[in-house]
């Protein structure tokens, strides 16, 4: 018997399959934890055979890379919007901070930590095309750093430590931290990172 096919055509069924299986990946990595997650969990979400799921992706490392390659695009446009307009780049630093501070608080940031664990799974090529999407959402921070005057040499270590801050944040209010008097203190954080910076 012949599967019904969900599309105009056999290339838009198998695009559509796999934006199903990578959503319902997501949606279970998501509720259970990544090592929780077996591929016939994900084939029997979407009603598939588990043999089936091989057709679109070889292991489950490579659904968090298809995620991170949906993802990124998504979180580069949201950044750029945050860091947008003539203000000093203090202040477009703290809007980026809390729009970052936002996403690191949703379910799916977690995926961020088993595909870093599982780097060294991946070919070369993916490892490299995984690295380049870290560096161009990074590159949005990167270029308003730059702006605020920093030293060339000391651009990389402000990004990482403001980075770090949000991401202390982030841990911090889903512990329970008080938000409001948290967020003053990461406006402060960032501010002092490029006070603190050689110019």
């Amino acid at each position: 018997m012949v599967p019904r096919i969900k599309a105009d055509n056999i290339a838009e069924h198998i695009a559509l399959q796999r934006e199903a299986v990578l959503d319902a990946a997501v949606r279970l990595f998501t509720e259970r934890g990544f090592t929780e997650v077996a591929l016939g969990d994900i084939a029997a979400e979407v009603g598939l055979a588990r043999n089936s799921v091989y057709r679109y992706v070889p292991d489950k490392t490579h659904l968090l890379v298809e995620w991170y390659r949906r993802t990124v695009p998504q979180i580069i446009s949201s950044w750029q919007e945050a860091v947008s307009g003539d203000d000093p780049p203090d202040q477009r630093l703290q809007r980026w901070a809390y729009t970052y501070l936002s996403w690191a608080r949703t379910p799916e940031h977690s995926l961020v930590a088993p595909l870093t664990d599982a780097l060294d799974q991946l070919d070369e090529a993916t490892r490299a095309e995984v690295a380049d999407l870290h560096r161009s959402m990074m590159a949005v921070v990167t270029a308003v750093v730059e702006e605020a005057g920093v030293k060339p040499s000391e651009v990389a270590g402000c990004v990482e430590l403001i980075s770090g801050i949000v991401l202390g944040a982030a841990r911090a209010e889903t512990n329970g931290a008080d938000r409001g008097a948290l967020r003053p203190r990461i406006d402060a954080a960032v501010a002092a990172v490029l006070s603190a910076s050689g110019r």
